[in-house]
């Protein structure tokens, strides 16, 4: 998160697996970079969602798992990105 936050000692993105996993086992799911959803921001949109917060976010609102962002799919930044999710049987 960013910096007058104080979460942690990082000036950017902290590096994967510095904090505890939530409790579906997941690390890391706000702070670092938004991250791109496949979602629609709407249904006649041609934006996606991106969800989770970054580095760059410091109001309270941008900080809730629940909020949402709706951005062209060709926007490109240093607090944007995504995550690959490994499926177990």
């Amino acid at each position: 998160y960013y910096n007058s936050l104080k979460v942690d000692n990082f000036e950017y993105t902290a590096p994967v697996g510095n904090f505890a996993a939530n409790k579906f086992g997941l690390h890391d799911m706000g702070g670092n970079v938004w991250e791109w959803c496949n979602d629609k921001w709407r249904p006649t949109s041609d934006d996606r969602v991106l969800r989770g917060a970054s580095w760059y976010d410091s109001a309270e609102i941008k900080l809730r798992s629940s909020e949402r962002n709706g951005v062209v799919p060709i926007h490109f930044n240093g607090n944007a990105g995504f995550r690959c999710v490994l499926v177990g049987e």
